[in-house]
């Protein structure tokens, strides 16, 4: 196998696992606005918690789709680590809210 090929999948699995992860934030986004409805008043910090993490997680699903779509390797370079970087910065943001708000309402 080229090596060449081989780098460009293995970018473009980064970007498989970017959107992976975007995916489980926005079930989590779903049930959390499922829960926030079934009580009788949701704090807006719990809100705000739950959304600090599409700040780096919408960002990185674009450089994920962006990834997928050209095979231009500079362009790919950049891309892949730009969504490596945004997709690690958006799961910590998302376990740091979660314990958070597991303090806050327990």
């Amino acid at each position: 196998m080229d090596p060449a090929v081989a780098r460009l999948s293995l970018r473009r699995l980064v970007g498989k696992f970017t959107l992976f992860l975007a995916l489980i934030y926005t079930q989590i986004m779903v049930t959390g606005a499922v829960m926030a409805f079934r009580n009788d008043s949701p704090a807006p910090a719990t809100w705000l918690l739950l959304l600090t993490p599409a700040i780096a997680f919408v960002p990185a699903a674009v450089s994920a789709v962006n990834l997928h779509r050209t095979s231009d390797q500079q362009r790919v370079h950049v891309l892949w680590r730009r969504c490596a970087l945004l997709a690690a910065i958006g799961t910590t943001l998302m376990i740091a809210a979660a314990l958070i708000l597991r303090e806050v309402n327990s």
